[in-house]
């Protein structure tokens, strides 16, 4: 994922199955993270995590000044309320949050698609089952 601050800010972050990155105030949280001093900005005001056929962010930001939205390649936006999540899609991989009209954060994620949770653990069992046909026979 790639992430520019309004600042002019900007970097790169890797998560994994299982991670989770973290956007906000500074908490102690020993996640990969990008902390801002903005009393505006909530702790873990953004989280992303790895997920089903695609990560996941999560608006923990507070205050019903601020838009979080999950940006299409269309340019069509889905807001987050406070406290809901958005799937990443091949065609959604971007987040953009505001405070008021002030841009605080765009983050660009890539990610490879896979199938659901369900999917995969359906592919699992059928390969299971075909390695033990094999053994039977």
């Amino acid at each position: 994922m790639k992430y520019q601050l309004a600042s002019g800010a900007s970097g790169e972050d890797v998560v994994v199955t299982g991670d989770k990155w973290v956007f906000g105030r500074p908490d102690g949280d020993e996640s990969p993270h990008v902390s801002v001093d903005d009393r505006r900005v909530s702790r873990g005001a953004l989280v992303i995590r790895d997920s089903g056929p695609g990560p996941v962010v999560f608006r923990g930001q507070r205050g019903e000044a601020a838009r979080v939205g999950l940006v299409s390649t269309d340019g069509s936006t889905a807001w987050l309320t406070e406290g809901t999540a958005g799937h990443f899609t091949a065609t959604a991989r971007r987040v953009e949050m505001y405070l008021g009209d002030e841009h605080v954060v765009t983050i660009e994620v890539d990610f490879a698609e896979r199938g659901s949770v369900v999917e995969r653990q359906q592919q699992l069992d059928e390969v299971s089952a075909s390695q033990a046909e094999s053994q039977e026979a």
